[in-house]
């Protein structure tokens, strides 16, 4: 039988700003160009719609392969391969920081809208253990008329009532370990009879993308070589062509880039999106070939992560 013919792969198309730009006065055939601090950024074209990436991404935490951490991040999104490679100079300051927050038990944060069995039953125990351990505060004060009198206590009834049809007295039996023990509303009198509450509960991590963005900054001058123009501009042409959306009919639009980012040594990011890109004019302008051209251009980059960002990658910044 004929084998079958391999798929080709899509060449990815470098753009080496560190060795073959000119962003620095050293010149590109210099080895100290090889000593300047780099970023690496490999974007990425999507190839599934909104509805479908939704469901690959809950299909591929019930895959046996999840278990593999690093699959489980390359198969949350499905793409075509690299399509570009960029080596960016490196020289800022924060390559990372983030912040870890902590909050109550099963807060609506950890759970990230979520629900799970039996939140309902906890939600209501909580507040009901308050109410029946310490009780509510008084809204009236020590001086309340005989109509405040009648009213509150038809209120109490009530809820007394409702109570026993709801079945909170039987629960608060269990909750409390308390025999026959019955829920009811404090009387009115002073205020400062009824304290305010507060049940200290364990806090745990909420898993939350708290990671700040990678800022990549950089200038490019059109003043040292003749191709320095048509090199820049095909560059800034390129990173906005991939991280932009673009229209293939009257209602089709195909999804910017997404992109893949490693600082050696530093951090990495499986998954990112060009969250924030600026493109400067520096310098005094000329018009060549029909075009405004600078002096130089300068170029801030930031990739913010779509993904939470666990302690895994740190192995993943070492590309020794």
């Amino acid at each position: 039988m004929a084998k079958k013919a391999a798929k080709k792969k899509t060449p990815v198309t470098t753009f080496d700003v560190v060795g073959d730009y000119s962003w620095t006065n050293i010149p590109k055939s210099s080895g100290l160009r090889d000593e300047a601090p780099q970023a690496f950024v490999w974007s990425y074209k999507m190839k599934e719609s909104q509805l479908r990436s939704f469901v690959s991404g809950y299909m591929n935490i019930t895959d046996k392969q999840s278990e593999d951490t690093d699959k489980f991040y390359d198969n949350l999104y499905k793409t075509s391969g690299k399509q570009t490679e960029y080596i960016f100079p490196y020289f800022e300051d924060n390559f990372r920081s983030y912040a870890n927050n902590y909050a109550d038990t099963f807060s609506q944060i950890s759970q990230r809208g979520a629900q799970f069995l039996g939140q309902p039953l906890f939600e209501t125990a909580g507040g009901l253990v308050e109410e029946a351990l310490v009780g509510g505060a008084s809204l009236a004060s020590g001086l309340q008329s005989e109509m405040v009198k009648t009213l509150t206590q038809k209120a109490a009834n009530a809820t007394a009532t409702g109570a026993e049809k709801l079945g909170i007295n039987q629960g608060a039996e269990l909750l409390t370990g308390r025999k026959g023990y019955e829920f009811k509303i404090p009387a009115p009198g002073n205020p400062a009879d009824f304290p305010g509450t507060y049940a200290e509960t364990p806090k745990f991590f909420q898993y939350a993308n708290t990671d700040a963005a990678v800022e990549i900054n950089f200038m490019l001058a059109n003043t040292i070589t003749e191709k320095d123009i048509g090199m820049n501009q095909k560059l800034i042409e390129n990173i906005i062509e991939e991280s932009r959306p673009t229209r293939n009919t009257s209602i089709e639009l195909s999804f910017p880039n997404i992109y893949e980012v490693t600082i050696p040594g530093l951090r990495h990011i499986r998954w990112a999106a060009l969250a924030n890109a600026a493109f400067n004019l520096v310098g005094a302008r000329r018009k060549v070939d029909g075009r405004i051209v600078p002096e130089a251009y300068a170029i801030s980059l930031t990739f913010q992560s779509l993904t939470l960002e666990p302690s895994n990658f740190l192995k993943k910044a070492d590309m020794s």
